[in-house]
């Protein structure tokens, strides 16, 4: 009896291969966003994933909800979704002069885990929880799993809570476990449970709900259509609604128009019409911008003309063409080592490249090691070899077939050990800046309106008045704002904590010109891998005092260590020179951990904060090969939820994005965009201008090339 060309394991990974191929060339849509945001249909979840690193912002209308979400895949395994929801039949506060006629606003996180991952024979398995935290008015869990066969891809789930709304099919775990069928609702005046995680909900309730449905991909490219059966009855929705559904099936069309837009369309409950937008993109994916960079330069064949350099051409070369801003040019017989700091490629890889081009053009032959040490805010923080000869081979395709050489070794600072004559240049730095750029100050979900601005225009200036001494100012124009409405009231001495930062619309309100951060700092550092800076003055818009901060970062390691201390006294609202009464002692010790799996990094501070309560702050974020981070933090300190307020606990998400991505210049600047759902005065810390852990990235572990371990 013959054997099979293939076995079911070889198949099933064939499958697999050819799925992801599929992907990779958008032959398959990509899957397509739910009502709620994240992967789904339309009321109901898949099992699905994103692709890696997809970030998507969602708006649906359905009546009487409208929903906008922002869902990422920051790991292939897991999708967490920051929702708002609207309820438009509904008032925000039985008080229409505090909140006026904004309608009543939810907000909720989901989270997504994948538990299985399709085989031939087996689906994709993934079990969920929607609206975990706050008042819950839609929390619900979920097991579900997803089948593709051709154009056709299958789901069946059972879910607690909001999706098992009418079931009579009765919760399994009911006869495992006491208590299991009680399930107590929360509501709107449980002020206490604002932001807290419902853990003793999950998965229980008399009953569960079945669903189920079908995502087809037409011939049509970009379009597919969606068909599910609803486990939900609408007869026990959240603030006492109710809703008539005609027929417990959903039928709905996603429309791909270009890479990053999908339409949705739909009709739900069999009597009412679903609208929605989706836009979406890949931190992982998308390419930077093509770069308008000036060419490196082109290699020159070496002579005696040039074994007497400039030092002042070559400086201005190395800041042209590489980047470098050198500080120091020390040259000897045989080598050369320049210090200075990278302001342009964040990709060491061409810096290094760009760097030797300049070096070998203008120095002579017997020059055979080019050094490289790199600075921040003329801080040391590691060094890079070149070799000259493995470098000419390379960059002249002189290796045979096959053959790498390493021209790049990368290590911690050490001393040079120079024979023969040497000259040594002090780059003298052009001693001042100025830079002018538009800032935004914001919060979302606050009763008296659901989005908080201020547009403000940034007057930036510094000046190095030695190596380590700087002066920092920022001279701040409100352009535009509407925190005049912000109406948080609770008097100082009877609030159950002081108000470190509530005071937000005083501040932005006052007056529309301030001074935002006028400070000195110094920085030092004290052997090879530890760091220190000293500042005093007005260090934010809100505080001014003195402080400093140390950080232990060894080169190339996944950990760090660092502690800051302040002493800091509450400003005028004007935003001038003078101080308010309140004065507090802040700081934190922090950890620093870069994991091994996906670029993910972990910050876990502790200490005290702005308004003398005492707790740990918890700070992911993921770094995707484009360079744009994600992360997510939440803070908890001794101030009970009944006395932080709305919201229980400060939290919040944020994304960085380097200006390269965007432009068509090289940068290594980073544009960031924060979330955080109200201000309140909890948890709260002082805004730093400056972090040691951020001065010293390129330290950190795998960031440049080397062979030490």
């Amino acid at each position: 009896m013959s054997k099979p060309l293939l076995n079911s394991r070889a198949l099933s990974q064939l499958t697999l291969a050819v799925i992801s191929a599929l992907y990779s060339q958008n032959l398959l849509a990509a899957p397509t966003q739910s009502d709620y945001g994240g992967v789904g249909l339309m009321q109901m979840p898949t099992a699905r994933m994103s692709p890696e690193g997809e970030f998507a912002f969602n708006v649906n209308y359905v009546d009487p909800y409208i929903r906008g979400a922002i869902a990422v895949t920051p790991v292939p395994w897991f999708e967490g979704v920051i929702r708002y929801t609207a309820v438009e039949n509904r008032l925000y506060s039985p008080y229409p002069g505090y909140s006026g006629d904004q309608s009543y606003k939810d907000k909720g996180f989901d989270a997504k885990f994948r538990l299985w991952e399709e085989s031939y024979y087996v689906p994709e398995l993934a079990v969920g929880f929607r609206d975990i935290g706050g008042t819950g008015l839609f929390s619900s869990e979920y097991f579900t799993a997803s089948k593709r066969w051709g154009d056709f891809d299958f789901t069946l789930g059972m879910g607690w809570g909001y999706l098992a709304n009418g079931s009579s099919t009765k919760n399994p775990f009911c006869a495992v476990k006491e208590g299991a069928c009680n399930r107590p609702g929360w509501t709107p005046s449980d002020s206490d449970r604002g932001g807290k995680v419902g853990f003793e909900n999950f998965f229980r309730g008399e009953y569960v709900g079945l669903f189920g449905g079908v995502e087809y991909q037409t011939p049509i490219e970009g379009l597919s259509l969606k068909l599910e059966y609803d486990s939900n009855n609408y007869q026990n929705e959240a603030l006492n609604n109710q809703f008539t559904q005609s027929l417990p099936i959903n039928v709905g069309a996603v429309y791909a128009w270009g890479d990053y837009v999908n339409l949705n369309l739909g009709y739900e409950r069999g009597n009412t019409l679903m609208a929605g937008i989706t836009i979406r993109t890949n931190f992982q994916t998308v390419p930077n911008q093509i770069k308008l960079d000036a060419p490196p330069e082109a290699i020159e064949q070496a002579t005696n003309e040039n074994s007497e350099y400039i030092p002042d051409e070559l400086a201005v070369a190395l800041s042209d063409s590489a980047g470098l801003d050198a500080s120091q040019i020390v040259v000897s017989e045989q080598s050369v080592t320049v210090t200075g700091q990278q302001s342009k490629y964040r990709d060491r890889k061409d810096a290094d490249d760009r760097i030797a081009r300049v070096l070998h053009n203008r120095l002579p032959e017997s020059v055979n090691e080019f050094t490289v040490i790199e600075t921040n805010e003329s801080i040391p923080l590691y060094q890079t070899s070149l070799d000259r000869k493995a470098f000419l081979l390379e960059a002249n395709n002189q290796l045979e077939p096959g053959e790498n050489t390493e021209f790049v070794n990368s290590g911690p600072v050490t001393e040079q050990k120079l024979q023969g004559e040497v000259s040594t240049t002090d780059i003298e730095p052009t001693p001042y800046n100025v830079s002018l750029y538009p800032g935004l100050t914001q919060s979302f979900g606050s009763p008296e309106t659901f989005y908080f601005y201020a547009i403000s225009l940034h007057l930036a200036g510094e000046y190095q008045l030695s190596d380590k001494l700087k002066l920092d100012g920022i001279a701040s124009w409100t352009v535009a704002s509407n925190y005049d409405k912000f109406n948080y009231t609770v008097d100082d001495t009877t609030g159950a904590i002081p108000r470190s930062r509530t005071y937000i619309r005083e501040y932005l309100t006052a007056s529309d010109v301030g001074i935002s951060n006028l400070q000195l700092t110094y920085f030092d550092n004290y052997g090879k891998n530890l760091y220190a800076q000293y500042y005093g003055g007005y260090l934010e818009f809100m505080y001014g005092g003195v402080g400093g901060e140390v950080l232990y970062r060894p080169f190339n390691s996944s950990v760090a260590l660092g502690v800051d201390l302040n002493r800091v006294k509450q400003r005028e609202f004007d935003r001038k020179f003078g101080f308010r009464d309140y004065e507090v002692t802040t700081g934190h010790a922090a950890l620093y951990w870069q994991s091994p799996w996906y670029n993910i990094n972990t910050q876990l501070s502790a200490g005290q904060y702005l308004s003398g309560d005492r707790g740990f702050t918890v700070d992911l974020s993921r770094e995707f090969d484009n360079g744009t981070i994600a992360g997510i933090f939440f803070t908890k300190t001794n101030v009970s939820a009944k006395d932080y307020g709305e919201g229980s606990f400060n939290k919040g998400f944020y994304i960085k994005i380097p200006f390269d991505m965007m432009l068509t210049r090289s940068s290594t600047k980073y544009a960031a965009f924060n979330w955080t759902p109200l201000t309140r005065d909890g948890g709260q810390k002082l805004i730093r201008k400056y972090s040691l852990y951020d001065i010293t990235k390129p330290k950190g572990k795998n960031s440049v090339s080397t062979h030490f371990e």
